[in-house]
């Protein structure tokens, strides 16, 4: 508002910086504050449970242990606050996201792009923190107010303070919560936010001590030299003067300025009804992750005495109801049915005392203000019936001393309520954490970023699923995952796929040369032919074990050698023990000597297969049937070898280079033909766990990939092989991604699916959800989240993410942002990667990633 003249300005400016005293803080000592009101305060911090796990059980369980934690832990007297502090993310919080710092290779250069997109967002304010915290008010006796302390007299405080922290800690924890006391940092941290909202975004200044005489004498000095209009002021550095940063404006109608935000307040006036376990969460959801301070207050009382005292109260209205002569009226008869319900109810266990809720919200504008209080006013006219009250300017700034964290006040407005629906209205459920050193930052949808990654404490396997209908996300997801694991990891590499998605990827590694595609005739990049023996043994292995001898049955399966009969079965185990008996030779291993396998080939194992005398016990001389079967199958065999169409792929030396860091099996030829589709991919996933074992047994970390699991559901052994990368993925080193793209895929992959610690749904259609709720585990919540999940084209996609041991999985709701260059590096929509692919063959030698790194730039320039 303009003012007429200079001085009147002034005067107003005057009173818009008396902030410092109205503040009661006095000094912050060991994480306890501690008032001029004498009072003294401290916090516990609070993790909530994620949306994902809030199932109406794990709320009421959470309701019960915080209630029974705080009346065991806290004394009487004391004032409970529990507070939801949101505001826009600092720059410092979000880096804790950003990939790590190595030598500025493109899959670094594409994984900072993506990084920049949440920063960009976070310059904006669509990206926030969230912090949850406890804290207890007590009065210290005896002491007169404004005076200093000293240190003998601050030391039985503070341990008597700490004390009953680590105990209200301790309880929490045992159940099932994640408490732990607040630190130094955490409340002096949480004190500025409260008093300067424009100010959340920057660096905090470090807190300087003041609980000594001579600041307080300063203080008192500088009181005395206010009067002395020439003398110099000296500068004390008191934790109020530290804390008020920012001016208070009262010229306002609906709100004050403090700083350059507007700050409404919304409180809870009178209920008219109960409560129940999630009273709250529609207040937070009209907050909406923005910059806004929730809090739940109520005071611990001594449950005997308020029970006598309303006993008291009783006899005596009850005395003057039953007696004409004191004339009391109807209206006491309803109060004395409403006290005997009150008795009736703190005789089942209930704790009558005050509470009160506030929503302090901050906004930038005027209309910003407005429309979110509407959504707040609505959201607490739903609590018990309550009936919300929006302050004014001059009340809402008495408002906001009062609810000041470790202020040591009681707020206005308290109402008569029990201790069940005080905690009914503490928020129970919160933002998700993520992975602690997660890889691949997310979004919410309330603004806060998660990271997650396959492996980091708490997490039990190193397995990953990831289901969703076509279209939807998921090989976008998967090569964000798997750069940014190669990245953060030096993992290796290893994608097995029908669709080309993951070429772009490759070519930003630099690994060109190790894109091969499996099909009939195919050659590698060197201009070899493709050859895959499927004999051949993982690294150390010297003699087949019983699952190279299941894979080679499945492998003859696929060929339709093996039809299952126990006749072939007998015939095809007796010719793979043959035949590796036959190309084996001697050698001495640790001063024994062994048969060491050297090699053999396709045809030569239909030649022993044709040439078998016997089927273990049993000759074949003397079994027309068993001979007669015998040449049946080595003729069939021979149909794939030599010159014959799958001959140069089956028969012959490998030269596919198992041994290289990244690998992509392209195996879209194959996908085509139900045979040459479960040939495919049974020898690219032997060829993915060879690479396995190498890892194993040379140590390191490789990603491994499988996209298509479409064949699952007729062939076993294939699924067996995945489940065993599955089970020995952590320990080994070994990160398995498995990709689902329908519910009988996934019910094929039931296993694989229980051994998976991160689970990652994309939009599924709703015929399929209730059968994918069950594959997976989905409870009430999480299959409301499924259901729920969008997107918005070329921006972001969601995906609901659960990780945990199987029992007890966490999660949220995860936006992943992606930037041009990320999009048009791992887009799979058939025109724009047909684009891509035609920009790398003209410009840059069939290079997609420098071809998407065109496509981003020509976007820009033409906007």
């Amino acid at each position: 508002m303009p003012y007429a003249d200079v001085s009147n300005a002034v005067k107003v400016a005057a009173q818009m910086g008396n902030l410092t005293e109205n503040l009661s803080y006095q000094g912050l000592e060991q994480g306890v504050v501690f008032t001029r009101d004498n009072t003294m305060s401290f916090g516990v911090s609070l993790d909530l449970v994620s949306t994902a796990r809030a199932t109406p059980d794990v709320r009421l369980g959470i309701r019960d242990r915080l209630l029974r934690a705080i009346q065991g832990s806290v004394p009487i007297g004391a004032t409970v606050r529990l507070y939801l502090e949101t505001h826009p993310c600092t720059a410092e919080a979000l880096r804790e996201h950003a990939p790590v710092k190595k030598d500025g290779s493109s899959v670094e250069r594409l994984l900072q792009s993506n990084f920049a997109v949440l920063e960009l967002l976070r310059q904006h304010h669509w990206v926030s923190e969230t912090q949850a915290y406890l804290t207890v008010s007590m009065r210290i006796p005896g002491r007169s107010k404004n005076t200093p302390f000293s240190r003998k007299a601050l030391s039985p405080l503070l341990e008597k303070a700490q004390s009953l922290q680590n105990r209200l800690s301790r309880q929490l924890t045992l159940g099932g919560m994640r408490a732990r006391p607040m630190t130094q940092n955490e409340v002096w941290h949480r004190i500025l936010n409260y008093f300067n909202p424009s100010m959340v975004s920057a660096h905090k200044p470090a807190y300087r001590s003041t609980l000594s005489e001579p600041d307080l004498a300063a203080i008192r000095l500088l009181r005395k030299l206010k009067k002395t209009p020439k003398a110099a002021l000296p500068n004390v550095p008191s934790m109020r003067a530290q804390v008020a940063c920012s001016d208070i404006d009262l010229d306002y109608d609906r709100c004050f300025m403090l700083g350059y935000n507007r700050v409404g307040i919304v409180s809870f006036l009178h209920p008219s009804g109960t409560t129940r376990y999630d009273a709250s969460d529609r207040i937070i959801q009209a907050l909406g992750g923005t910059h806004s301070t929730f809090v739940v207050e109520y005071q611990v009382v001594d449950a005997p005495a308020v029970r006598a005292e309303i006993n008291e109260s009783l006899d005596k209205q009850d005395t003057a109801a039953s007696d004409p002569t004191m004339k009391a009226g109807r209206e006491l008869g309803i109060r004395v049915a409403e006290g005997t319900a009150v008795v009736q109810q703190m005789e089942m266990g209930q704790v009558l005392t005050e509470m009160s809720m506030h929503a302090m919200i901050y906004a930038r504008d005027q209309e910003e203000l407005d429309r979110r209080c509407e959504l707040v006013l609505d959201a607490f006219g739903q609590v018990g019936g309550s009936m919300p009250r929006m302050a004014t300017s001059a009340n809402g700034v008495v408002l906001f001393l009062e609810n000041a964290p470790f202020s040591g006040k009681r707020s206005s407005y308290p109402v008569g309520a029990y201790y069940r629906n005080a905690v009914d209205c503490m928020p129970k459920v919160g933002p998700w954490a993520g992975t602690p050193g997660g890889v691949l930052p997310l979004r919410s949808r309330t603004g806060q970023v998660f990271s997650i990654s396959p492996v980091g404490r708490g997490v039990k396997n190193a397995g990953v699923v990831v289901a969703g209908s076509s279209g939807n996300g998921k090989s976008v997801f998967i090569s964000m995952l798997g750069a940014a694991l190669v990245h953060a990891r030096d993992a290796g590499l290893t994608v097995i796929d029908p669709k080309n998605d993951y070429e772009a990827l490759f070519m930003a590694l630099g690994a060109m040369s190790s894109i091969v595609t499996v099909a009939p005739g195919a050659r590698l990049p060197d201009g070899r032919v493709l050859c895959i023996n499927p004999f051949d043994l993982p690294v150390g292995m010297l003699q087949p074990d019983a699952e190279k001898q299941a894979f080679l049955l499945e492998f003859l399966r696929a060929l339709r050698i093996h039809d299952l009969s126990s006749l072939r079965g007998r015939i095809l185990q007796q010719a793979i023990k043959n035949f590796y008996l036959r190309f084996s030779r001697p050698v001495e291993v640790q001063g024994q000597e062994v048969n060491a396998y050297t090699q053999g080939f396709l045809s030569d194992f239909a030649d022993i297969l044709g040439r078998l005398n016997t089927v273990g016990d049993e000759s074949i001389l003397n079994n027309k049937l068993l001979a007669q079967e015998v040449r049946s199958m080595a003729n069939e065999l021979r149909a794939y070898c030599g010159n014959t169409p799958l001959g140069p792929l089956l028969d012959g030396v490998t030269t596919v280079d198992v041994n290289a860091k990244y690998l992509y099996l392209n195996i879209s030829g194959m996908i085509e033909f139900p045979l040459l589709k479960e040939v495919g991919m049974l020898l690219t996933n032997e060829l993915t766990w060879q690479r396995t074992i190498r890892t194993m047994t040379q140590g390191g970390t490789m990603v491994m990939v499988m996209e298509e699991a479409g064949v699952a559901k007729t062939l076993p052994g294939l699924v067996a092989l995945t489940e065993r990368m599955f089970k020995t993925g952590r320990s080994e080193g070994i990160i398995p991604i498995l990709a689902l793209q329908n519910v009988q895929d996934a019910l094929a992959y039931a296993g694989v699916i229980n051994n998976a610690s991160t689970r990652v749904l994309f939009p599924s259609v709703e015929q399929e959800r209730a059968q994918v709720a069950e594959v997976f585990g989905l409870n009430g919540s999480m299959q409301t989240l499924h259901a729920s999940l969008t997107g918005e084209e070329g921006r972001y996609r969601e995906a609901l993410v659960l990780q945990g041991d199987g029992q007890e999985m966490n999660g949220d709701v995860g936006q992943l942002w992606l930037s041009r260059e990320a999009y048009w590096m791992s887009t799979s929509v058939k025109s724009e990667a047909d684009l891509r692919e035609s920009v790398a063959l003209e410009l840059f030698g069939g290079d997609q990633a420098r071809a998407a790194l065109h496509l981003a730039q020509e976007e820009r320039h033409a906007a």
